[in-house]
Order: C-alpha cells, then sequence, then structure tokens
C-alpha cells in the first residue's frame, strides 16, 4: 500500500497538480540516454498509473485526466527534447524570439498524446479501478498511444519508452525479433504491473509476469551476445571524419574555408595511403556543395595527391533539380559519393534524397503563411526542401549495397525498409550521415545515438555513423560501438566495415502484429470490466 501522504500528492488538483505530473514525466526521462535510470522510469508511469486512479471517481473524471496525462507528458517532452532551443540559438538572433514558442508549441503537441490516453484510460475502466484489468488496460492504451506519436501526422517516435534499456546491451537485443515497440510492451506490463502492486501488494500476479519477461529477455540478450561473432568484410578500411566545428561557425561566410580546411586536413591524417572510403558527415559543407568549383577542384587535387588508388568521398549535400514551367528549383538534401582518378575530373554517383524532412529545420508547414512573418527554415536559408521520391540508395564503389538514412530518419522503426539500394540488392550496412551540432554538448545527441544503434539490432546491420558534433564511429549489428569518437572531440575513426548477421527476424510488418495484439486485449479488458466480471 502506498503511504497516505503519496495518495494525498497524487491527488492533487489545478496548478499543484499539473507541476506535480510534469516533475514525474521530468524525472521518467533519466531512464533514457545518457542516464539510463530505467527503473525511475518504470516508478514514475506507476505513480501516472496511481494518479489516474484516484481521478476515476472525482468530479469531472475525464477532464483530469486529461489534464494529468497533459502534464505527465509536458514534462516527459520538455526534458526529454529542451534542447531542439539549441537550433534557434545557433542560427542566429533572427530565429531566437521564435524559440520558446516552437519548443513550447513541439511540447505541448506531443503531451497531447498522452493528454487524450489519460482521458481514454479513465473512461474505460470506469470505476473498476484497482484490477488487473485496469492495469491491462493502462498498460495497452499508452503503448498504442506512443505508436500514435510515433507514426500520426508525420511522426516523432523520440525517446520512446524501450529506449531507457541501452543499446548494444542484453535487454536491447530482443529488438531483432520484436523491434523497440517490443520492448515498449514490457516497459508498459511493468509499470502497470508495480502500479496494481503498490495499491494491492495480493495482486502482484502482473508485475510478476513482467518480472519473468525482463528475465527472459535479459537472459536471451545475455545468451546472444556471449555467442556474438564479428566478422569483417575485406578490402574495406574506412574512415569517418569528425571535426569539433560549432554550428554557428557553419554560417559564418569569414569561416568558410577555414571549416573545409579542417575536413582536409582530418582526411590527409596518416594512414589515409591505406583508406578505402573516407566519410563526412551531414553539414560539414553547407548550402549547395558541388556548385563550388573550387572546392571540387581542391577535392580532387587532394585526393589524388601521392596515392595511387583515391578513396572514394562520402558526403552529404544541398542539391537544387529544376522544374519545368518554372524557374524556381526544388532543394533536396542528399547524400552522394564521388570518385577520382588522377587527370580527371570527379565523378559523382546518384544521389539519395532524404525523404523524412524536418519540420521547420528543412521545411515549413504553411510556408506562405509563415514567411510572411519572417521564419525561415532553420537549416537553410533556402526555400523549403523537398522530400526524396524514391528512397533509392546508390551504389558506392568498393563498398557492399547500403541504406542510407540522413539525421533524424534513423529514428524511425522500420524505416529502412523505405531506403533500399539500386537493383534490390539486399542491403549490407546502414549509413548515417548527421548534423547534432545544432544541439551542443546536451542529451539529445546522445539520445540520438542510442535510438540509432537500435536500427542496426533490428536489422541486423552493421551501423556507419558520421556525425557533426555528435557522435561518430562504426557499430557492429548488436548496437555495440566498436570505434567512435563523442562530443567535443576532433579526429578520425579508421575503422572495417562489419558484417552483417543472419539472428535478426524483425520486420516492419511486426509493428502491426504486435500493435494488433495490444488492441484485442484492450477490448477485451474493457468488456470485462463493462460487464463487472474479474
Amino acid at each position: 500500500m502506498l503511504p497516505p501522504v503519496m495518495n494525498t500528492l497524487l491527488s492533487m488538483r489545478g496548478v499543484k497538480g499539473f507541476i506535480l505530473f510534469a516533475l514525474l514525466g521530468a524525472m521518467a526521462v533519466l531512464g533514457q540516454a545518457p542516464y539510463f535510470l530505467w527503473p525511475l522510469t518504470i516508478i514514475c508511469l506507476a505513480l501516472l498509473k496511481i494518479g489516474l486512479d484516484l481521478r476515476v471517481t472525482s468530479d469531472r473524471a475525464l477532464r483530469a485526466g486529461f489534464g494529468t496525462g497533459f502534464g505527465f507528458g509536458f514534462g516527459m517532452f520538455l526534458a526529454g527534447l529542451y534542447w531542439v532551443g539549441s537550433a534557434f540559438i545557433a542560427r542566429g538572433p533572427g530565429f531566437v524570439p521564435f524559440m520558446p514558442f516552437a519548443v513550447l508549441a513541439l511540447v505541448s503537441g506531443l503531451a497531447l498524446f498522452w493528454a487524450v490516453g489519460g482521458t481514454l484510460y479513465i473512461w474505460l475502466v470506469k470505476k473498476q479501478k484497482n484490477g488487473i484489468c485496469a492495469a491491462l488496460i493502462f498498460a495497452c492504451v499508452f503503448i498504442l498511444v506512443e505508436y500514435a506519436r510515433s507514426t500520426l501526422f508525420g511522426g516523432l517516435p523520440w525517446n520512446l519508452p524501450g529506449y531507457i534499456f541501452r543499446a548494444g546491451g542484453a535487454v536491447s537485443q530482443i529488438a531483432a525479433w520484436s523491434g523497440i515497440y517490443g520492448l515498449n510492451v514490457l516497459v508498459f506490463v511493468l509499470a502497470a504491473g508495480l502500479a496494481l502492486f503498490l495499491q494491492s501488494p495480493r495482486r502482484f500476479g502482473l508485475l510478476a509476469l513482467g518480472l519473468v519477461m525482463l528475465a527472459g529477455v535479459y537472459g536471451f540478450g545475455q545468451f546472444r551476445l556471449r555467442h556474438a561473432v564479428v566478422k569483417y568484410v575485406e578490402g574495406v578500411h574506412l574512415r569517418i571524419v569528425h571535426a569539433n566545428i560549432p554550428q554557428r561557425d557553419k554560417f559564418d561566410p569569414n569561416k568558410y574555408v577555414s571549416n573545409i580546411n579542417t575536413y582536409l586536413r582530418l582526411t590527409r591524417a596518416p594512414g589515409f595511403d591505406k583508406v578505402t572510403h573516407v566519410i563526412w558527415p551531414e553539414g560539414a559543407v553547407p548550402g549547395l556543395m558541388l556548385e563550388d568549383t573550387g572546392l571540387i577542384e581542391t577535392l580532387n587535387r587532394v585526393f589524388t595527391e601521392g596515392t595511387h588508388t583515391p578513396p572514394v568521398l562520402i558526403f552529404q549535400t544541398l542539391r537544387a533539380e529544376a522544374q519545368s514551367g518554372t524557374s524556381r528549383p526544388l532543394y533536396y538534401n542528399a547524400a552522394t559519393a564521388m570518385t577520382f582518378k588522377a587527370g580527371e575530373p570527379p565523378r559523382i554517383t546518384p544521389f539519395y534524397d532524404k525523404q523524412k524532412l524536418v519540420p521547420f529545420g528543412e521545411f515549413i508547414p504553411a510556408q506562405t503563411a509563415l514567411e510572411k512573418l519572417g521564419l525561415k527554415s532553420l537549416s537553410t536559408a533556402l526555400e523549403s526542401m523537398s522530400p526524396g521520391r524514391t528512397g533509392a540508395t546508390p551504389l558506392i564503389p568498393g563498398l557492399p549495397p547500403g541504406r542510407f538514412q540522413i539525421c533524424y530518419e534513423i529514428i524511425f522503426p522500420g524505416f529502412s525498409e523505405k531506403s533500399r539500394p539500386a537493383g534490390g540488392q539486399r542491403a549490407r550496412f546502414i549509413l548515417n550521415l548527421s548534423n547534432d551540432a545544432w544541439y551542443g554538448n546536451s542529451t539529445g545527441p546522445r539520445q540520438h545515438v542510442n535510438q540509432a544503434r537500435y536500427r542496426a539490432i533490428e536489422e541486423g546491420l552493421p551501423l556507419i555513423r558520421a556525425t557533426s558534433g555528435g557522435i561518430s564511429g562504426v557499430f557492429d549489428p548488436y548496437g555495440r560501438p566498436l570505434q567512435t569518437l563523442g562530443i567535443g572531440e576532433e579526429g578520425v575513426v579508421d575503422a572495417a566495415l562489419p558484417q552483417p548477421v543472419s539472428g535478426s527476424r524483425y520486420k516492419f510488418g511486426i509493428n502491426y502484429k504486435i500493435h494488433l495484439i495490444i488492441v484485442l486485449i484492450l477490448i477485451g479488458c474493457s468488456l470485462i470490466i463493462r460487464r463487472n466480471v474479474y
């Protein structure tokens, strides 16, 4: 049983209640990277369930459920996404006034999903709040809420509850079968079971089930990692260039040449003659890189100088594409590769055009109206960019087929299937080019890399990650770091390319199957409660 003082606190309404549950939501974020205090997340979610139960029989119960869920979600998303504001500061003084409104709008919009979850839970349980059916309804409702947050209106699956288990660890390995959404189920079962146990210690069955699930997942993961064997692709020697350049310096035209020289210096660091592929991150060269003929000539000279077999350069750039019937081109955020041969101009492979664009960062919703207020996209002075149409990724000379994902595309579970190598070949690695310098030395880049590593586990593919201002490196198909450079560091990661593993069974369709089962459980428990049968 909870102490009476806890019941009193969790029963608070109005502003005090909002602040309390916002604090609980903020504390729940401590389970995410880089802290991974995952038991705290489960405790906070259990207290949310108890707080909702204390409002079931109150006046205006649905309204109270909405406010409680909104408060918890507001605190959770504010603590988990506060660093988004850094992008406005980095972009310049003209963007700073928009920062508080943009951050609060984002946080409030995401919190509405949890507000709907709180309302729906109270409506479904009626007054039968302390039974196992009510606990299962809580778990099912918020599992579905998080899936809706991840998919509706473009989706933002950032800091899903399942990410509280460090990628590459034992528990995370179940994602090779269930994906991250399977771990969401585990988290909410544990939270609902703990809440039920705290309310009535004799009802420990659901908590025991959750603990058995956790122990089984942990044991499976330990077995998988103990027998993991990482092999490498012969003849591939990667160099990931990791420069420590603040985002504000990238917009300074007076530092354009010095910034590029930093990348060229690191590219030519000792060992260059053994490298087969050089990888620059997103944002290494701002703007339309391929239209800078002086830079292309410099790259050709640097890469062909003193080496018989110049390495391939893989990089991100903005590109423009003419439209028929109008003088206004379409702009894309693209990844491509450049090959070199002494005495010849460089050659460019086909482009991968980013498909998932960042709202307000790469395109502006309701563009015409907002641009009248002086708002431009954060990441570029160009007009809004267009999403890629095909998802085809180019075949890079000297590399097996791979999947390209630019920036936050990597956080979408199952999105890899929309990024397919040209010719329909099976992908052998994931390449993630990102610019995390927008967010400085915050939790954002650390959360980003943890989520990216889950894609490696789900797909059974090694992850090559090149970031500006984030965490770059090579990760094996189990999500474990092999070689990395972190925030504030400068240098290169020289590494071999791991081969994929065959033990992953995750497919995007599993997401639908998991949530269909959750819907059926939710319907069954709701019918039982409505008939008042236990």
